[in-house]
């Protein structure tokens, strides 16, 4: 990727953040009151011209402002590094409703389920969860697998699947479950929290979309996966610590022995 200085750096953060909070384009006034900046419109304004043409950066025909292009949230993610944790209040919820639905949940399948309904309603998109197998078994018994979808209504509150075109693609792949449990097993790295963008997902269907995903660890069971999924406009800094912290959380109540 083309390296940017610093001023580039803060205006690609300004355009991104600003976009995932208002789903508009943005533009150079814009900026400069919100972020209370000491240059002038003009000067963002070349500023975001440079950065559309090194491809961060696009320009809808209809609007004088500017969204991020797959490659703009990709630098967004791997420069300008961010270590967020999670609000007190919402870092102990997840802890309680974790240790709840080891106790109260006896079969795997409804675990699941209470996992991946608490990603879905902290963040508003679509929460997801695999089971566990032993890491060889994991791609040779994918028909195997439980998968456990929850909040596919959040998406439709969002502004990129008004085209029912679009909606239609994403829900067909979205119930292709061995596929997409292959999906899910291809994006989730070992020991960190994967983010793939747009035309990193590898479907037309999902170019919209975003996936955050983690391995987590179920003791002699082996690992297994849990992931939120939305559009490109997703606020990973709340949802990347989330992913974080839930698959950190499933992973010490099995190494208690509290696990199934």
């Amino acid at each position: 990727m083309i390296p940017l200085t610093p001023r580039q750096s803060g205006l690609l953060r300004s355009v991104v953040e600003s976009h995932i909070e208002t789903s508009d384009p943005v533009g150079s006034q814009f900026i400069v009151r919100r972020y209370s900046l000491r240059c002038s419109p003009a000067t963002v304004r070349n500023e975001l011209g440079v950065l559309e043409e090194m491809g961060y950066l696009s320009h809808p025909h209809t609007s004088s402002g500017r969204i991020p292009t797959d490659d703009g949230y990709r630098y967004y993610l791997d420069h300008l590094p961010f270590d967020e944790e999670l609000p007190e209040t919402v870092s102990a919820r997840v802890a309680e409703e974790i240790s709840q639905g080891c106790r109260q949940e006896r079969a795997i399948e409804a675990f699941l389920d209470r996992v991946s309904g608490l990603l879905s309603s902290v963040t508003r998109e679509i929460g997801l969860s695999l089971s566990m197998a032993p890491e060889p078994d994991l791609s040779r018994k994918i028909d195997e697998l439980k998968l456990s979808l929850q909040g596919l209504t959040h998406i439709l509150e969002k502004p990129e699947f008004r085209d029912i075109h679009k909606l239609k693609a994403l829900l067909q792949t979205l119930e292709e479950k061995i596929l997409l449990k292959q999906w899910l097993l291809e994006k989730a790295h070992e020991s960190k929290v994967s983010v793939s963008v747009g035309r990193e997902n590898g479907s037309e269907a999902l170019e919209d979309c975003a996936i955050v995903t983690a391995r987590y660890s179920a003791g002699d069971l082996g690992t297994g996966v849990i992931a939120v999924l939305g559009p490109k406009r997703m606020p990973y800094r709340r949802v990347i610590p989330l992913v974080s912290r839930v698959a950190g959380l499933i992973g010490e109540l099995f190494a208690s022995g509290e696990g199934f």
